[in-house]
């Protein structure tokens, strides 16, 4: 490394520094992430959820079920998104919400992989309980239930 004298050169190497530090540190972080969220998801039921949420609140869960309620929406200032409802053989159900629109339908059997939380607040005033948060790539249409 080139050091220039003066004022002026060593806020150019303190720059490049700092630049250098903060390549190497993006570098490190990325490959620390986990390539799939699937590998690192809890397998478990929509049921064993609603009877133990809090040792999956905040936890990455993949679970299987059958769509009930699907909504999506567009709204004029915001990206579209769906939501729906994932409902197991016992008529357990978890809301589940996505960014985007889903090629699913109401009744499809899917599996969901994303971040349960039990309580899940959005100032000023929505409080949603029980619910998946996921990617579109995070549910999966099944061929049978």
């Amino acid at each position: 490394m080139i050091d220039i004298f003066g004022r002026r050169g060593k806020m150019i190497t303190v720059r490049r520094n700092k630049i250098i530090l903060s390549v190497i540190l993006t570098l490190i972080c990325i490959c620390f992430i986990p390539k799939k969220v699937d590998a690192q998801a809890i397998k478990t039921s929509v049921s064993d959820i609603l009877s133990n949420p809090d040792r999956y609140d905040g936890k990455v869960v993949h679970v299987e079920g059958r769509v009930q309620s699907l909504k999506s929406n567009t709204p004029k200032k915001s990206k579209p998104y769906t939501t729906f409802m994932i409902v197991d053989f016992s008529n357990n159900a978890l809301n589940v919400f996505t960014f985007g629109t889903l090629s699913i339908n109401r009744g499809d059997s899917v599996t969901v992989t994303g971040r349960y939380q039990k309580v899940k607040q959005m100032p000023p005033k929505y409080t949603f309980y029980n619910e998946i948060e996921t990617t579109e790539d995070g549910v999966k249409k099944k061929e049978k239930y």
